[in-house]
């Protein structure tokens, strides 16, 4: 019965979520979360800061928990700072059905009594948190998972095969206010109201996008600086013609896919975590153009990209730059996107390695990385319900590996170790003592010593 009690408990515990609470003006020891959230006023506000990859290992990592230095975390510095501070875990989602959800600083009106500030993850969730906790007062922060949340925006769109595209008049709406399409980002747009395109027999590729990460890398003196900047995909808007998806009728040829994006808010590119590198305004544009080859065999890959439109505002040391739209990439500088896979296979990455573009200062490149995308170029599996419903296929390839360089290291590492130790203990279980101390037969030794 103890054992069953204890397999029990340990499951109610892998399902728990972590969660760090702090507050200047509110003692918060000893009461749980979910009654804070009850409680919660206009007056005395509960905000809850969240990533989809929370835990507090990586709260420990950015508050630099296992180092003598001290963090530069803004959330880890606020956190320690504050007057009352503990960490938690719940086994249940928190109700907060009347928050208001934040997945940019735009977003925000004050009078709510909770407020959901939200990231793709840790970095895009510090900054937004450092531009909006201090215009909330007498509030409990509460850091957390976005799954901890119980809110009707808390879950992320998924990436994986579905069945259809819906329509959304809200989007439609949003879409035709603010001259292009809201995110997610799916080309070519089938059976959506804002944009009449019907799939049709043999032509199954599809694109699919929710966000970018623009990484800046200037050589200096032969050191290479690297800046970047999360855009996630409500910081956009999309644009869609007839001509911005190539999708040869097979699994040989060019497929190609055109990106048109506008900026709904201003960015800033950051080294590390506290220096500003650059910055990209409101109303900027970023085009970019991907190309996909598929062979005989039916294996497809990036191959080629080149972009028209992308340019940053360089902070001193880091300079303004604009890509040079003339220029095409291949080669090295795609084949390790990661960005391939076979035919029936669709293709799912959270963030892909990203594909650099010269610009017109010769020291400075401009990358541009994939969030949270899904590409697809031939589907076999049901090519008859293909104008019915364009979908995704099922069999879906993750451009995460398996095994990570890190994970390698780590095996490799562990078996050199082990078998060292098992060198040692059969050399240690092979040592004997000579015959002639164990024989009682054999003439003893006689060590004569003088006086």
């Amino acid at each position: 019965m103890r054992v069953l009690f204890a397999v029990f408990s340990l499951i109610m515990a892998c399902q728990a979520y972590d969660a760090v609470l702090f507050s200047n003006s509110r003692e918060i020891g000893g009461t749980p979360a979910a009654k804070l959230v009850e409680s919660a006023t206009a007056e005395e506000p509960v905000v809850f800061i969240v990533n989809p990859d929370f835990t507090l290992g990586q709260f420990s990592v950015k508050a630099n928990a296992y180092t003598s230095e001290p963090s530069a975390d803004y959330l880890a510095k606020s956190v320690k700072n504050s007057n009352f501070h503990e960490s938690q875990y719940f086994s249940h989602q928190i109700e907060a059905t009347q928050a208001q959800w934040l997945s940019s600083a735009d977003q925000y009106s004050a009078g709510s009594p909770i407020y959901i500030i939200y990231g793709e993850e840790w970095t895009s969730m510090e900054q937004l948190a450092e531009q909006l906790i201090s215009k909330i007062d007498n509030s409990v922060g509460i850091i957390t998972s976005t799954d901890a949340v119980a809110h009707e925006k808390s879950s992320r769109v998924k990436r994986v095969a579905t069945d259809e595209f819906n329509s959304d008049s809200e989007n439609s709406a949003a879409a035709e206010a603010n001259g292009g399409f809201p995110f997610p980002l799916v080309i070519p747009p089938y059976n959506q109201t804002f944009y009449s395109v019907k799939p049709t027999n043999g032509h199954s590729c599809l694109f699919y996008l929710e966000g970018l990460t623009v990484v800046v890398e200037q050589k200096k003196e032969k050191v290479l600086y690297y800046a970047n900047a999360y855009i996630p995909g409500s910081n956009f808007t999309w644009a869609y013609s007839e001509t911005d998806v190539t999708c040869p009728n097979g699994t040989i040829g060019d497929f190609i896919f055109k990106i048109h994006l506008t900026l709904e808010n201003d960015i800033t590119g950051m080294q590390g975590t506290s220096k500003k590198a650059f910055t990209m305004k409101k109303g900027d544009k970023i085009d970019f153009d991907l190309t996909f080859t598929g062979d005989l065999f039916g294996y497809w890959a990036l191959n080629k990209a080149s972009a028209s439109n992308l340019a940053i505002s360089g902070y001193d040391p880091y300079k303004s730059a604009s890509v040079d739209g003339s220029k095409v990439v291949n080669g090295s500088a795609t084949q390790y996107t990661k960005l391939n896979s076979v035919a029936g296979w669709s293709l799912a990455c959270g963030q892909s390695q990203a594909v650099f573009f010269p610009t017109n200062e010769q020291s400075v490149r401009i990358g541009v990385a994939l969030m949270n995308t899904q590409i697809q170029l031939f589907n076999y599996q049901n090519p008859e319900k293909w104008v019915e419903s364009a979908h995704f296929t099922l069999q879906t390839e993750d451009c995460t590996g398996t095994f990570s360089s890190g994970s390698w290291m780590g095996i490799v590492s562990a078996l050199v170790l082990i078998a060292g130790l098992m060198f040692g203990y059969v050399m240690l279980q092979s040592v004997q003592t000579m015959d002639r101390f164990d024989d009682p037969k054999q003439r003893q030794i006689v060590i004569n010593v003088r006086e």
